[in-house]
């Protein structure tokens, strides 16, 4: 039976780059598997950081607590207000704070655009991919120094990567005026009430 990419399953990818034998566990306490996991860690929020379809959600609602202050999760890897607001919202010590108010109190719920972080097993394949090769690049240059092997790699690295993009851009179904339903057309008779909505 078919089953999905474990994390267990993209080490061992990262470990065979450099012709090492795979691994049954991740506690084990080889030095090699736990660079492997750790450069696989990396590289996943390194991917993730640029935010994709999966992970990137709009208008996510903040709420304060009751002194006013909106924590934020330790897996938000980025956060707009992209014009919804008439606030340069930023994160420091773990709170969302305004540069344009100088503070870290907020009178009420805060939509902002979310580029999340997640565990690697809850990624889609695609992604999955794209991060357990170019994981493999790095661990082989960082571990061997070996160029070849990363020489070798790179063309796989380039059309995961193309993979991921179309992934992303089929789940997405982004169009030219910037809407969310994926279906808006250009009537071009009529195109200032295209572009209005009509």
């Amino acid at each position: 039976m078919a089953t999905k990419t474990t994390k267990l399953a993209a080490v061992n990818r990262v470990l065979t780059n450099i012709g090492q034998s795979p691994t049954t566990t991740l506690d084990g306490g080889n030095p090699l598997v736990e660079m492997a996991e750790s450069v696989l860690a990396e590289v996943n929020i390194a991917v993730q950081s640029e935010g994709w379809i999966f992970n990137s959600e709009y208008s996510y609602p903040f709420t304060p607590n009751t002194d006013g202050t909106i924590g934020v999760p330790d897996n938000v890897l980025a956060i707009d207000s992209n014009g919804r607001t008439n606030s340069f919202l930023v994160i420091r010590g773990g709170k969302l704070y305004n540069k344009q108010t100088h503070t870290y109190i907020f009178e009420g719920s805060q939509n902002l655009d979310v580029v999340w972080l997640f565990d690697f097993e809850e990624l889609p394949e695609a992604a999955k991919e794209y991060i357990t090769i170019r994981a493999g690049n790095v661990f082989a240059g960082r571990s061997v120094g070996s160029s070849e092997a990363v020489a070798f790699g790179q063309r796989e690295e380039v059309m995961s990567r193309a993979t991921l993009m179309e992934y992303d851009t089929q789940q997405g179904d982004y169009n030219i005026f910037n809407t969310n339903d994926g279906f808006t057309q250009y009537n071009s008779y009529n195109p200032i009430n295209t572009l209005q909505g009509y």
